[in-house]
């Protein structure tokens, strides 16, 4: 009969139909390892136990002849179950030589090892049990068929506790060990990922996929069904790509909570940002050990996804102040406040099409804002003057370089480390002739590389208290002129290869009074 079980985790419910406990011997016999150098011994006791089952399993015999062989057998089939070992065999002590290799060197404390003597004065009960690690001793003659099976049974039910406790301390150090990981994951998709991955090595499960809704918890409660549908993306697959849920996924998501239906489990996670389904199809039902690892890692994963929450809000709030801190520059030199955001998505740009990790690339884009962070050192009357700066207002004017780097440079987070080298580097020069340290060539920092020219392609592009924005043609043919020169003629070639996703920017970003 089918038992259904609920488990409560705070305001999640797994809901596990559980048929009976599985193990990984499902379907598979007791291996029983029978050791004695009478073949009599073996055909008795193969015919005693011919139909003998424990826990719907039958037996599954083995045979050895001698000490050697059960010992070539036992570093072969780890998953013995028991064995039956006669003491004398080619020599007075060959079973004892067994059970003294078994524990101490192939180092099985799981084998249920019960010594079978026609010789108990050979082997005296009392000095074997004390000094070898056996389970049971038995003297053969009053091994009748019904004392046998009694001893088979008690043997078997030993053994398959010891292993179920195993498995559960495996589980527990498997729980132990994957919540580590989740936690180590600050990306929401790079935890969604790697909590998948986990989950399918914590249940030993071979198929598995990852629905993310993207909504907030008020959205969820209130969309339809075909609103959250319509919203769902499958990050295991590909960024972006739209796949049908199965059917216990819509049920996980019409009922806002874990469902479990035959061989699927759909791990439903909500909080005020982020809604995760996790949706994981296995070979075999979970078993009720399953149910119990899987609420212990349930909780860490809405544990760390509020901790990913909460990590994400630290940094939108940190994004805010750069940009703000960005934009008073900008506004103090008369220039767009979106030029540094649009800066910063350029950056980024670059830095997914050079192959750098998600990291990096977010890092890149949330330190460029700060590139003219110098400025704020600069004169009204050199940084506002109109016309163009002479020598010595020139000089002044370069010092913005050195500026920014000091105000950043100090700082032990990496954010502002990588935004002190942009701000000092953005205006190297590839052929040697920039400011302030005449860097030349891949001695520039990529990150300033990148930045001189994104700078530059948008503030053509821009008006300013001292120009009009220059047309598309007229940026694109000085950009060209200066590969080699001006600017990483990679970057350049890379920039033209990919124009129209550095335009997509522009426009969707643009300034109210920018030029074509």
């Amino acid at each position: 009969m089918m038992r259904s079980e609920t488990v409560q985790m705070d305001d999640e419910i797994l809901i596990v139909d559980d048929e009976h406990e599985v193990t990984s011997h499902l379907r598979e016999g007791w291996k029983v390892l029978i050791v004695d150098d009478e073949p009599e011994v073996h055909r008795i006791t193969k015919m005693t136990l011919a139909q003998f089952e424990f826990d719907n399993r039958p037996i599954d015999f083995l045979h050895a002849y001698t000490g050697d062989e059960a010992v070539m057998i036992m570093a072969h089939e780890p998953d013995i179950a028991l064995i039956l070992l006669d003491v004398v065999m080619e020599t007075d002590n060959a079973g004892l030589n067994v059970v003294k290799h078994v524990r101490d060197v192939l180092r099985n404390p799981y084998v249920r090892i019960v010594l079978r003597t026609g010789q108990p004065g050979q082997a005296p009960e009392d000095d074997v049990v004390a000094n070898y690690d056996i389970n049971d001793y038995k003297d053969k003659t009053e091994l009748t068929s019904q004392k046998l099976r009694t001893l088979i049974r008690a043997s078997l039910r030993s053994y398959r506790d010891i292993r179920t406790l195993e498995h559960h301390r495996r589980g527990l150090e498997k729980v132990i060990a994957a919540s580590k990981g989740i936690f180590e994951k600050q990306a929401l998709k790079q935890f969604a990922e790697g909590t998948l991955e986990q989950l399918g090595a914590l249940l030993a499960l071979e198929e598995s996929s990852l629905y993310t809704l993207r909504h907030n918890a008020y959205e969820l409660r209130n969309s339809t069904l075909e609103t959250m549908l319509s919203n769902t993306v499958l990050l295991a697959g590909g960024e972006g790509e739209q796949v049908p849920p199965s059917a216990v996924v819509m049920e996980a998501m019409r009922q806002r909570q874990n469902v479990y239906r035959d061989n699927e489990l759909v791990i439903y996670c909500n909080n005020p940002r982020h809604s995760l389904i996790f949706h994981i199809e296995g070979t075999r039902p979970l078993s009720q050990m399953d149910t119990y690892l899987l609420n212990l890692f349930t909780e860490n994963i809405i544990i760390a996804l509020e901790n990913i929450r909460l990590n994400e809000l630290l940094a939108d709030n940190q994004r805010e102040i750069i940009y703000r801190i960005g934009e008073i520059v900008e506004t103090r030199s008369k220039e767009s406040g979106l030029h540094v955001k649009r800066v910063a998505l350029y950056c980024e740009l670059f830095a997914k099409l050079l192959g750098l990790s998600d990291d990096k690339a977010e890092l890149l884009k949330r330190a460029s804002p700060l590139h003219d962070i110098g400025k704020i050192g600069i004169p009204d009357a050199v940084l506002h003057k109109p016309g163009k700066l002479d020598a010595s207002e020139w000089e002044i004017m370069k010092t913005h370089a050195q500026i920014g780097y000091d105000m950043l440079s100090g700082s032990d987070i990496e954010l502002f480390q990588v935004a002190s080298q942009i701000a000092l580097n953005h205006h190297e020069k590839w052929d040697g002739s920039g400011y302030p340290q005449g860097l030349s060539g891949m001695m520039i920092p990529l990150e300033g590389r990148i930045t001189a020219l994104v700078d530059v392609f948008d503030a053509l592009g821009s008006d300013r208290c001292y120009k009009r924005a220059w047309p598309l043609d007229k940026i694109l043919s000085l950009i060209s002129e200066e590969r080699g020169r001006h600017f990483d003629p990679a970057l350049v070639d890379l920039m033209l290869e990919n124009l129209e996703h550095f335009l997509a920017i522009r426009d969707t970003y643009k300034d109210e009074f920018q030029g074509e």
